[in-house]
């Protein structure tokens, strides 16, 4: 695992899937036991954020990272960033803004998505 390949991971594979809405790819980039952390700390499975994204109705318009840092840790990556998102759900669009941590893990010549977090930034 390299930094050049969590970061493709991270914004082709992760980012891609999530504006093309493409669950299958999601389903396989999440790890078995992935967890997700909102900004207001509720915490989501893996089964609870594909549920959220079909059912939901959770679209993804864009999406921009800055100051990307990936540190790796043996099998382990820690990708963090700024991110800007435009989203809408119910057709009402959102703007957000916050820092995230992503932890990838390499299992055998793939990566997974084991953790992603987020904190809101001013707007």
């Amino acid at each position: 695992m390299t930094e050049q390949e969590v970061i493709r991971t991270h914004t082709e594979g992760f980012y891609g899937a999530l504006k093309a809405r493409d669950f299958d790819a999601l389903s396989r980039l999440y790890a078995a036991d992935y967890m997700l952390v909102r900004p207001d700390a509720s915490v989501l499975s893996k089964e609870g954020v594909l549920r959220d994204l079909q059912e939901g109705g959770l679209r993804v318009h864009s999406i921009e990272i800055s100051d990307v840092r990936v540190r790796i840790y043996g099998e382990t990556a820690l990708l963090t960033g700024e991110s800007w998102t435009v989203t809408s759900r119910a057709g009402k669009e959102t703007t957000a803004h916050f820092r995230l941590i992503a932890v990838y893990v390499a299992d055998g010549s793939a990566i997974q998505l084991a953790h992603f977090q987020s904190v809101s930034l001013p707007i």
